[in-house]
Formats: C-alpha cells, sequence, structure tokens
C-alpha cells in the first residue's frame, strides 16, 4: 500500500493547532462533574471526537474521563493509547505563547507538540490515511485518548471498567524505536511539623511530582537578602529576592531524566545548609540534592536491562508548620521496593519526619521477541532506513501499562532533544511526517 503522508501534513497541522489551543492541564480532579479533569480537557476531548466523527469514525466518549475514534471489523483490538492532558508551565520561560502552535526553522512549538498532542495527530492521521484509501483491516482500529495520563491516568482505570482491552497495541508517547520495558514508579512523601527554631515560615516549589520543579519561593524569619544575592552569584545560580521573598529558578524536566534540569528547591536548601543550618537543611542536603539516582538515600539499584533507578524532588510545601516533600523514583524492578521502603524510613527518622508511600507499581515489560515488536520494529526501519536501531527501555510510565501486550512507540527520533514537560517543547517538522508514516505503516501491518 501506497502512503501518501504529504496530502495530510496541512491538516494535521491545523489539528494540532486546535488541539494546543486548549489549556488542557489538570487543577483539580471532580469525579463527579461532567468534566472530570476540567472543562478544557472536556473541550478537547468532545472536539476530537466530533471532527473524527465528520470523517466517517465510529466515537465513544466514556464521560468525558476518556473516548475512542475507531474503524475496522474483527473479534480483535488494536489500540493505540494517547493522552490530550499536558503538563503545566508554572515556572517557565517560554519564548512563544505554550498555548499557541508556533511554526519556526521547521520546528512546531507549543505545549503537547511533543507529548502528547502532537503523536496524538499523528497517529489519527494515520487511521485516516488509511481508511481513505479503502484498507479494510481484519482489526477494529481504536484509537483511545485520555485526559488524565500526566496526573495518574486516572481516565483509563475508569474506561476499562466497561471497555475491553485490546488485545495489543501502542502508545505514541515516548521513544522510536520502541519501548518494551517501562521501570516501576514509586511515589512517596516526607511528611511531619516545622521545628520552631527553623528559619523557613514558607516555601513553595512545584506542583506534579513528575516534573523537576523550575520554580521555588520561601519566606524566612530573618533577614538574609544580601547573604542571597552573593550566594546567588557565587554559585552562577538564577533568582532574586521580592519584598520579604526568597526565589530561585532553575531549569525544568521530565523527572524520568532528573539529571536534565536543576531543582529550584535545592538551590534554597544548598544556600540555607550554608548560611543559616538546621535540621531540615541538613536533612535535605544530605539526602536529596543534586542527586538524580538516590545515592545519598542508598536505593541506587541497577538492572541490566531497565537501568538504574531515578529519583525525583518534585514537591515542596512548607506552611503553618507542616512539611511535605514529595519524591517521584523509577525503579528497575519491583523487587526493589522492599529495600527502598526501608533506606527511606531510616531518612525519615533522622529528621524527625514520616516517610509515606503514596504508590508504587507500573512496571510493564513485553518480549522484545514478540510479534508486536518485531512488527512494529520492522514498520519503523522501513520508513526511516533506520536498520541497526534496536528497542529499548525507559523510566517513563506510558498508557502502554494497561494492556499486557502493549509497547510505547514513538514519537521522540533517536539522537533528539527531549523536550518533554519543558519550556519551548517541540517536534520538528519532519519528525512529525514521519510518525504518521511509522504508524500508518505499523497499524496496515498489524492489522492487514
Amino acid at each position: 500500500m501506497e502512503f501518501k503522508v504529504d496530502q495530510y501534513v496541512e491538516e494535521g497541522l491545523l489539528l494540532l493547532s486546535k488541539l494546543i489551543s486548549y489549556k488542557t492541564v489538570l487543577e483539580e480532579y471532580k469525579p463527579k462533574s461532567d468534566a472530570p479533569f476540567g472543562e478544557e480537557n472536556k473541550h478537547a476531548l468532545k472536539f476530537m471526537l466530533e471532527y473524527a466523527k465528520v470523517d466517517g469514525f465510529s466515537v465513544f466518549n466514556d464521560q468525558n474521563y476518556a473516548g475512542h475514534i475507531e474503524f475496522g471489523k474483527g473479534k480483535e483490538i488494536l489500540g493505540i493509547l494517547a493522552h490530550l492532558d499536558v503538563v503545566p508551565v508554572d515556572g517557565q520561560t517560554w519564548k512563544t505563547n505554550p498555548f499557541v502552535l508556533n511554526i519556526v526553522d521547521d520546528k512546531l512549538y507549543g505545549r503537547g507538540t511533543m507529548d502528547d498532542k502532537g503523536p496524538l495527530v499523528a497517529a489519527y492521521l494515520a487511521m485516516k490515511l488509511l481508511k481513505d484509501q479503502g484498507f479494510r483491516p481484519k482489526k477494529k482500529i481504536r484509537l483511545i485518548m485520555g485526559c488524565d495520563e500526566e496526573s495518574g491516568s486516572r481516565c483509563l482505570t475508569h474506561y476499562f471498567k466497561k471497555q475491553d482491552l485490546p488485545e495489543m497495541g501502542f502508545s505514541p508517547d515516548a521513544d522510536f524505536p520502541l519501548i518494551y520495558g517501562e521501570k516501576a514508579h514509586m511515589t512517596y512523601n516526607f511528611e511531619g511539623k516545622l521545628d520552631e527554631t527553623e528559619i523557613i515560615t514558607e516555601l513553595d516549589c512545584g506542583n506534579r511530582y513528575n516534573v523537576v520543579p523550575a520554580l521555588a519561593s520561601m519566606k524566612l524569619k530573618k533577614n538574609l537578602k544580601k547573604e542571597y544575592l552573593e550566594f546567588l552569584e557565587k554559585n552562577n545560580y538564577q533568582g532574586k529576592v521580592e519584598k520579604d521573598t526568597y526565589i530561585a529558578y532553575g531549569v525544568a524536566s521530565h523527572a524520568m531524566v532528573p539529571q536534565n534540569g536543576l531543582n529550584a528547591s535545592f538551590i534554597l536548601f544548598s544556600f540555607l545548609n550554608e548560611v543559616a543550618p538546621s535540621t531540615l537543611s541538613k536533612f535535605f542536603v544530605e539526602y536529596l540534592t543534586f542527586d538524580p539516582f538516590g545515592k545519598k538515600l542508598g536505593y541506587d539499584v541497577y538492572d541490566e536491562q531497565m537501568k538504574e533507578l531515578t529519583s525525583n524532588v518534585g514537591v515542596v510545601k512548607i506552611k503553618d508548620g507542616t512539611v511535605l516533600i514529595g519524591i517521584d523514583s523509577r525503579v528497575p524492578r519491583p523487587s526493589h521496593e522492599e529495600v527502598m521502603r526501608k533506606k527511606i524510613d531510616l531518612a525519615a527518622k533522622s529528621a524527625h519526619l514520616t516517610a509515606k508511600v503514596l504508590g508504587f507499581g507500573g512496571f510493564h515489560y513485553v518480549d522484545p521477541n514478540s510479534f508486536l515488536v518485531t512488527t512494529l520494529m520492522d514498520a519503523y526501519k522501513e520508513v526511516t532506513g533506520d536498520i541497526t536501531a534496536e528497542p529499548i527501555t525507559i523510566g517513563g510510565g506510558t498508557y502502554a501499562k494497561f494492556i499486557d501486550n502493549a509497547v510505547a512507540y514513538g514519537p521522540l527520533m533517536p539522537g533528539r532533544e527531549d523536550v518533554c514537560h519543558i519550556a519551548d517543547e517541540y517536534m520538528r517538522m519532519d519528525d512529525f511526517k514521519n510518525a504518521i508514516h511509522i504508524y500508518a505503516k505499523a497499524i496496515y501491518e498489524l492489522t492487514k
């Protein structure tokens, strides 16, 4: 079959532009509302479903939690799992409006271009391309769209309570050539009361566990403005003091690669531990700062296939005498959970805090020699000409984990900069075109 991708690029850009205009950032989860993940997510989902219906697809809306676009017949389902929600832009300085698609030097800028609205559009166009050319698949091809991937995937948990699980699938929400393994995922807090001797009265940093926070602010009992400005200059950090608020600017990154970012809270606690050390600042520096692999906490485990553990301090809140430090760790194997629990309990006791595990799970693995993996790899190689590529494992978690026989598949090409969750997120125009082509080829081969 001939895949006439160029005929669909202009439509794809218009569709992507519309989707990016929806500010689909979760502010509050309202399970009893007709917009459980907010009005913007609801409208984005409805727009996609209505658009596909006009194109002649069958559509389904699961109470604005999630929905799907489908064509084809058969007992089996090929699931393509993508999401409409995006992470916030708090503390990030963009060159352009993050909710307007801007095309500069053949790069598509905007929040969601890479994660995950751009790949969702590419998958949709791949389905449309096949349908327009009269392809009659022997399986149902179902593009499943969720609205809560960045905050726990409650969308698909709700959706799959009544909808059949596909027999196989892929999630266009990670890297090419293909990801056959995803690390387990532990989120936990250090919680407690603020010691009266502490100099901090308030501290606010981050609102998502899965993002390296780029902005942190704090208030102190003592005026240390002069010392703070000197500290920033000495260490070449970015920050300022506004009235009684001490502000630090870091660099955002996805929590699965915290080493690529600069955590703004680390700047503040390093400063405090240098000029006004306390129990809390000592704890932070001893166990958390500038340590993306959990070495300080003593759980820097490693697996030959799944690689190293990563650890991200995503949220730090101090207010009204209470302390909350929220951490996101990507764990090579489920068997590592026990040692992690012991280590964080020991660390917490040293500062009179309590370690509270919020969740552990998400480990996902598909045999790299399976029909699904080899077929998808062949499609990637045929379109790109990259015959040496090998499937990989990652620390990120995708919708693939909902289906035993599903993998993450694109859109980030090997060697490209990973711009998910950071300012000036973009997808290259040629990568967008390649993604459409690869997905079309893959869908065809899996369902012909």
